[in-house]
């Protein structure tokens, strides 16, 4: 699957640029955009845990080649009038502490993480689609994501309102499938047994709703529907085959 991975990021760099040819991002020297702060409901999985509520930052700011949308950060590599590519680091917020539930004694802590790789946006007619693979930079599952969706973006209520739905398929390596989900043998209890995954296939639908208060206060919403795989919805861990998530913030343009 690693080699798989690096083929894909590979073909993906190499692509990009002929795409987004003379298009360099042109610099700035000061941060603007837009900042706030959102809370993040997450109905997970697990049949120890039903859900989690974060409450995290919202941002949209540029500087240059820099970047950060949301939880995402990056480098803006290359852009034109068909879409962007970039170098992009963004959170991995799953996992549990096993201290959460009796159902998670005996198991070792899954952790939250940071992803890094690669990620391009393009525009054919009024459908812009994104592609994007991620790898484990903290080591924590050594796996990789690759995600690709369609999307379109709806302009209403005089501009005040835009509506982004999507769709998309989000494929998870085996070590990313065993490190959140998998139950290593000495983890093996009376009610939970051994379970090794392999690589799986998820199905995301999603809509990004932005409405302007004013000339400078935003308010931002973001419901993810996630259909699980079959080989993470296996594991003794597990109880639901979805992951729900609403996003909800506020923000202050500069």
């Amino acid at each position: 699957m690693t080699k798989f991975y690096g083929f894909f990021c590979m073909a993906l760099f190499g692509f990009s640029p002929v795409l987004f040819a003379g298009s360099l991002y042109q610099p700035g020297d000061s941060w603007h955009g837009i900042v706030g702060l959102g809370v993040l409901f997450r109905a997970e999985p697990y049949k120890a845990i039903d859900h989690r509520i974060l409450f995290l930052p919202h941002m949209i700011m540029r500087r240059g080649n820099f970047f950060i949308e949301g939880l995402e950060a990056g480098y803006r590599v290359a852009e034109g009038a068909q879409g962007h590519f970039d170098l992009i680091l963004t959170p991995r917020l799953e996992g549990f502490d096993a201290d959460d539930h009796a159902l998670l004694n005996g198991m070792a802590d899954r952790d939250f993480s940071l992803d890094g790789g690669i990620a391009t946006t393009w525009r054919e007619g009024q459908f812009e689609f994104k592609l994007s693979a991620v790898t484990d930079l903290l080591h924590k599952s050594e796996g990789e994501e690759v995600t690709v969706s369609v999307g379109n973006t709806y302009i209403l209520t005089g501009k005040m309102t835009i509506l982004t739905p999507s769709i998309g398929l989000k494929w998870q390596s085996e070590e990313l499938v065993n490190y959140y989900y998998g139950v290593k043998g000495r983890e093996v209890r009376a009610t939970r047994s051994a379970y090794t995954g392999e690589a799986t296939l998820n199905y995301i639908a999603a809509i990004k709703a932005t409405y302007s208060l004013s000339k400078r206060s935003t308010l931002f919403a973001e419901i993810e529907y996630e259909r699980l795989g079959d080989d993470i919805y296996d594991s003794p861990l597990v109880e639901k085959d979805q992951i729900i998530s609403v996003f909800l913030a506020y923000g202050w343009q500069f």
